[in-house]
């Protein structure tokens, strides 16, 4: 009788936990579904380290497809501005991300990326800032947000208004942002 009784709750445990395990396994998080269109938003500042020490502040979006759960592809373009010198400068670029969130299979993701391109303006000149960052989901969801840190390389040929002069105005960048 004994026996009876403890394999009948044995079964009845299993049985009540099993649609538990189903529900949970057929959940998915939103960066599963791909591939899939996908796209940042970010606003950040860039303390000047090159030859242009002026920081900077800008806003930037890239747009894209996620091939896979891991990488994304896509392009952007943001608008730097020097508060000091008053300078302006357009980056479009090629923007690519390698995400790790499914190793870890949470809503949290970390990343990097690299943006690759060429920028115009008063800093006109080739354009390249790799970042470390991480995303930050809610819940199950596509959206999030991210931070990142950054190294961006920015060739610049300067008019000064007497002439052109090549520099470059590199800088350590902190960046938040809004992914879609």
């Amino acid at each position: 009788m004994r026996m009876c009784v403890k394999t009948l709750l044995v079964l009845i445990v299993v049985f009540l936990y099993s649609p538990i395990v189903n529900a949970q396994s057929d959940e998915t998080y939103g960066w599963e579904q791909a591939p899939r269109y996908r796209g940042f938003i970010s606003e950040g500042n860039v303390f000047g380290t090159g030859d242009v020490k002026d920081n900077r502040t800008f806003f930037s979006t890239s747009h894209g497809v996620q091939i896979n759960p891991e990488l994304f592809i896509g392009g952007g373009v943001a608008v730097n501005y020097w508060w000091d010198s008053e300078y302006w400068s357009v980056p479009l670029f090629v923007d690519t991300r390698l995400e790790f969130h499914k190793e870890l299979r949470k809503n949290f993701s970390p990343y990097i990326s690299a943006k690759v391109g060429y920028s115009v303006g008063d800093c006109e000149g080739l354009y390249f800032a790799p970042q470390v960052g991480c995303h930050f989901y809610f819940g199950h969801s596509k959206f999030g947000i991210s931070t990142a840190i950054g190294y961006t390389l920015q060739n610049s040929k300067i008019d000064t208004g007497l002439g052109t002069i090549s520099s470059d105005a590199n800088g350590i960048e902190l960046t938040v942002g809004l992914d879609i």
